[in-house]
């Protein structure tokens, strides 16, 4: 990142486009040079969706700075533990994400001196023996594969691509024009089959590294959206529906067969109702949005309540308006 100024231009801005637009859960980021009262001030800046934790070596704060940034539209931020493993270079973030299941991060930017590099590693496994392990290390290595195989988690682009050459890091031609795959996502054995979409990309913001991403997701088994029962279109058909399904089950009764026995019967029923529940899910979606986006300014802006009433209500609506977001 190598700060957030560019030409003149600020890059903050530029990141919470690309976490909106790209639908980016956490990003981790490396040679912020974001002290903490950089970070407050963003993390307080109005139309940002993003909240960023950091850590930067007060030694040097104008080099090194790593970075965590959360996706608000799509994450809770109450609740969050970080650790400082080693100030500037690495940081644990305990997110919460599932009801009852935390996910674990751990941002790193190693060294690229490899005596250094190797004393990193030493240091970063020695401070994790006392904290939860990481679900998740993500970062710049500045590190080849094979030196870091002995890690206990698996390089998930490798294992869905393990004879695909590719590059996150180019060096200029006046640099020597060598190439590399210094960034990289470990995931753990445990998470790995929950993960999918693993990409190398361009990030659309200036920089001489590429986008690792992966999705990550272990949800349960789906669920209607109660708003949709209010649908009474939907409502009516499936209770058409439910009448044939009764009708066609009375008739299996008489004469039952492989391919007509109540539990085929009811199968289908299930899986069409599924169906048209979604469907109407989907379109009923930007109207419940544009209420609840609607409620939740009302509040904010409602003089009779107190600030922690609107925080407390705001909240609430704004979680509705997160879980509507990933339907």
């Amino acid at each position: 990142m190598r700060g957030c100024w560019h030409n003149g231009a600020n890059r903050w801005p530029h990141i919470n486009q690309l976490v909106k637009e790209k639908k980016i859960g956490v990003l981790a980021l490396q040679e912020t040079h974001l002290t903490k009262e950089d970070e407050d001030v963003l993390n307080a800046t109005p139309g940002l969706r993003i909240h960023i934790i950091s850590s930067i070596d007060p030694a040097r704060t104008n080099a090194k700075g790593v970075a965590i940034v959360i996706n608000k539209m799509l994450l809770g931020t109450s609740g969050i533990k970080t650790h400082e493993i080693v100030p500037g270079r690495a940081i644990l973030t305990i997110i919460p994400w599932l009801k009852d299941t935390p996910i674990r991060i751990l941002a790193i930017y190693a060294p690229n001196d490899a005596t250094t590099n190797q004393r990193f590693w030493e240091l970063i496994q020695m401070k994790l023996r006392n904290l939860p392990k990481p679900d998740v290390m993500l970062g710049d290595f500045n590190a080849v594969e094979d030196s870091l195989d002995r890690l206990p988690a698996k390089d998930g682009w490798r294992h869905e691509n393990p004879n695909t050459l590719s590059y996150t890091f180019s060096q200029s031609a006046y640099q020597g024009g060598s190439q590399s795959r210094i960034d990289r996502i470990y995931i753990s054995t445990e998470l790995l089959p929950y993960s999918k979409e693993w990409d190398i990309a361009p990030p659309g913001i200036h920089t001489d590294h590429q986008l690792v991403s992966a999705r990550i997701s272990r949800k349960g088994r789906w669920s209607l959206p109660l708003f949709v029962l209010k649908d009474k279109d939907l409502s009516e058909q499936i209770i058409t529906m439910g009448k044939s399904l009764q009708t066609e089950i009375e008739k299996c009764s008489n004469q039952r067969t492989d391919d007509m026995n109540p539990q085929l019967a009811f199968s289908r029923f299930k899986t069409k109702a599924i169906h048209l529940c979604r469907t109407a899910a989907k379109k009923a979606i930007p109207k419940k949005m544009n209420q609840l986006k609607s409620q939740l300014k009302t509040t904010l802006e409602d003089e009779s309540l107190t600030e922690e009433d609107k925080r407390i209500i705001g909240s609430h609506i704004q979680e509705k308006l997160n879980q509507i977001e990933i339907l």
